[in-house]
């Protein structure tokens, strides 16, 4: 039983991975800009955590998946700026180098910085001051972003089995790299199995295969820089399923070991997916509008 979880985040892992993938090669680049912090590892993490006190865990996630968006968005401003960041380098070990500097980053404010913020994080008004601040300072950045003009991408368009099929060594070493966070997650303390869970894995491997792959790529540039342009909003949508999900599982009062709380947790989880995913098809098809109105 105790590999059902590991399964399951690593299979959802794989899956996330691809659909970022073909959305960003195929008709919804922006999309994949907001599903990079999707919060499946997220809630499978709360509903398969050993900890008794979910909401722990959530506030221990929350920093973090706001400073995802944030090194994602540095990162792709860095690629698409090619003559100002690291500029003698080759496209594909620049984009090797900046997520090296953004994962140094991540670590240091997982040690210094994160705990000092979960401890600002303790009532629920506090998590939504936290994060009414950051949907204001991410959505100015995300209208700044959207409205820079921007040449639709007129590249050929992969199917679903496709990016599969091109991408099969990749999905291994996803899972891969997906158990050995796991295992950390696992191993650590209430608030380190927060932060782990929070790890940007997907997010990073996912930019690093839709990284221009020669400077003339311009192509390429162009859908890395349709999913910049929503990828701070995503994690807003994130941070408020970590938060209304964890105080849904405290409030089924169920042993965690049960099947009942099992398969209510599930339940839980598949609906608030599912008002995530409705969030980002409403939020993707008023760009669309707007963009239509606009000069």
């Amino acid at each position: 039983m105790a590999f059902l979880p590991f399964a399951l985040k690593a299979m959802l892992g794989a899956c996330l991975f691809l659909l970022i993938l073909w959305c960003a090669q195929h008709r919804q680049p922006r999309a994949a800009g907001m599903m990079l912090t999707f919060p499946a590892i997220n809630g499978l993490g709360l509903l398969t955590a050993e900890s008794a006190d979910p909401v722990v865990i959530a506030r221990a996630m929350i920093p973090m998946i706001a400073l995802n968006g944030v090194l994602c968005a540095l990162y792709i401003l860095a690629l698409l700026q090619p003559g100002a960041v690291l500029p003698s380098l080759p496209p594909r070990l620049k984009a090797v180098v900046v997520v090296s500097g953004c994962l140094v980053l991540w670590g240091a404010f997982a040690l210094a910085v994160a705990p000092w913020v979960q401890a600002l994080l303790v009532s629920s008004s506090q998590v939504l001051l936290f994060l009414g601040g950051y949907a204001l300072l991410g959505g100015l950045a995300t209208g700044l972003w959207l409205w820079l003009p921007v040449r639709p991408a007129t590249g050929s368009r992969q199917s679903f089995v496709g990016v599969l099929q091109a991408n099969v060594i990749r999905v291994g070493v996803m899972l891969g790299l997906l158990v050995l966070v796991m295992l950390l997650a696992r191993h650590g303390a209430e608030a380190w199995s927060g932060r782990f869970s929070a790890f940007p894995l997907i997010p990073f491997y996912s930019l690093l295969a839709l990284a221009p792959r020669h400077a003339d790529h311009h192509e390429a540039a162009v859908r890395l820089g349709m999913v910049g342009s929503t990828v701070l909003f995503g994690p807003v949508l994130a941070i408020a399923f970590v938060w209304g999900f964890a105080y849904y599982l405290t409030a089924l009062a169920l042993p965690r070991e049960t099947a009942s709380a099992f398969a209510l947790g599930v339940l839980g989880l598949l609906v608030l997916w599912s008002v995530c995913g409705v969030l980002i098809w409403g939020m993707l098809g008023g760009i669309r509008v707007l963009e239509r109105r606009g000069p």
